[in-house]
């Protein structure tokens, strides 16, 4: 009887288990819906304006492409672009440190350190602005030293000394869009980003060809363009900021904009190994581009056309970053190792499926895609080949740039530099060269290197970053996920 009443209870209690262990993976289940529902509100709307933030280099890409001597065109604003981005960049990444002590902040509900945060950044908007400039005019003039020919060193001078007047409105829009962001406020970001398409299209057909009575400016034209789109997107960022001074009930005042080295020096040492890891990422593709240029101006034109849509579907996984370095942040804010994880793992999960669904479309329909962008047949029949390369990398991209984002939150911005530095620069480019030229395969060998370089961040990343939370849980890391302590005891 007693053995009996064993098996009994055994198989009853075997089947009050098998229930909890049910609840409980509905419940797992759920929440990561929650999870992926949460980074969609958020990272949507910011994917769908990076897509916009792209158009405007689409938009150029489409209408250079129509000017007189197309490839000329498309590979001046090439090598134009890659320049200034690397160096622009290099600077508002600098603000890195903003989005991750605003987003903290918010976590903790801490509503007057996200506003000094933000008043503090200017000065690195008022430093960096004319560095900017200099760094970038400076660098142009040394093309002729890598062997541009005259004729494309011209062009691109032309385009630059229009572009660089961008630089002040594109990092003061970048530094009220990191502040607007970190406090869940994304509408306005993702309008000015939409609609910055249709600006630069309207200013792209009247000054590119002389519309409207103003004069034929050719490729300085997309340079002016360029211009008014970034005032356009930072006077519609404007209200916003308003808005959300006044929803938190606390304004900027002379005294926050007093510079506060502690301030200061915490936002600087997020931000520069941040901005030096993108201008090496971005230098990948002025590297490229110069080596690409020995090639001839068919092959340049066509890498262009390869790294414009490889960077269209970039935006996506991009602005599932942003919601995962915000979204992290504020649960590093509260003390939530199980909201970090979380909220990591779930725009990881939807940014590599989209990128999987991009990666079939680029093997199946690249010629499509490339001949959207000129009709130059040589340029199309290149670019359909480099596109089929591409889909390779898209998801070592995703998985890279969605997990630094989350590293970001927490306040490292190091491990991704280290990351970067050895996948891209001691492995990725040497192979890219060694492919392209003494092995001989040219723009393909630059793509196969590029591949390489992708794939393998891409792991480092999953691997340190797994790494990073496994210490963390077991209480093995120094590193605090709450970086405000110190700044609010210096207050």
């Amino acid at each position: 009887m007693q053995a009996r009443t064993a098996v009994r209870n055994e198989g009853h209690g075997t089947d009050l288990r098998s229930a909890a262990n049910s609840t409980s993976g509905v419940k797992r289940t759920e929440t990561f819906r929650t999870d992926v529902f949460a980074a969609l509100r958020l990272g949507g709307p910011l994917a769908l304006g990076e897509l916009g933030w792209m158009s405007t280099y689409i938009v150029d890409a489409l209408m250079i492409g129509r000017l007189p001597h197309s490839a000329l065109s498309i590979s001046a604003s090439s090598l134009g672009n890659t320049i200034f981005y690397a160096v622009a960049f290099f600077a508002i990444y600098m603000l890195n440190g903003l989005e991750t002590f605003v987003a903290q902040a918010a976590g903790q509900g801490d509503r007057t350190e996200g506003v000094r945060m933000l008043s503090q950044s200017m000065w690195i908007v008022l430093v960096g602005t004319p560095l900017v400039i200099a760094t970038t005019l400076g660098f142009a003039a040394l093309l002729p030293t890598f062997g541009t020919s005259a004729e494309l060193y011209a062009e691109v001078q032309r385009y630059l000394h229009a572009l660089v007047w961008s630089t002040l409105p594109l990092m003061l829009y970048m530094a009220i869009r990191r502040f607007l962001q970190s406090v869940n406020r994304v509408l306005l970001v993702s309008a000015s980003l939409i609609t910055s398409g249709l600006v630069n299209w309207l200013f792209d057909w009247l000054l590119l060809y002389g519309h409207g009575g103003l004069p034929a400016m050719g490729i300085a034209g997309s340079g002016w363009s360029t211009v008014v789109v970034r005032c356009w997107m930072l006077l519609m960022l404007l209200p916003g900021a308003v808005l959300a001074f006044r929803h938190m009930r606390v304004w900027p005042t002379l005294r926050m904009l007093v510079p506060d080295h502690t301030r200061l020096k915490a936002l600087l040492q997020i931000g520069w190994p941040s901005g030096l890891q993108f201008s090496l990422e971005l230098g990948i593709s002025t590297y490229m581009s110069i080596l690409c240029a020995r090639l001839g101006t068919t092959m340049l034109a066509a890498h262009q056309v390869t790294l414009d849509l490889n960077a269209f579907v970039y935006m996506v996984p991009t602005g599932l970053a942003y919601a995962a370095m915000i979204r992290v942040g504020q649960a590093a804010g509260r003390s939530d190792l199980t909201g970090v994880r979380r909220n990591a793992a779930a725009p990881l999960m939807v940014a590599l499926t989209y990128s999987a669904t991009a990666a079939v479309l680029f093997l199946t329909l690249s010629h499509r895609l490339a001949g959207l962008y000129t009709n130059d047949p040589q340029v199309v029949a290149q670019a359909t080949q480099l596109l089929r390369i591409c889909a390779v990398l898209i998801l070592g991209d995703a998985t890279f740039v969605v997990l630094e984002s989350a590293l970001t939150g927490l306040g490292d911005t190091r491990s991704p530099l280290v990351v970067s530095l050895l996948g891209n620069w001691v492995l990725g480019m040497p192979a890219a060269y060694l492919f392209a030229f003494p092995m001989g395969h040219g723009v393909y060998g630059l793509w196969m290197g590029r591949a390489v370089a992708s794939v393998v961040t891409g792991l480092g990343m999953a691997a340190w970053w797994y790494h990073r939370m496994q210490a963390q849980r077991s209480g093995r890391s120094t590193a605090k996920l709450n970086l405000l302590t110190p700044i609010q005891a210096h207050t």
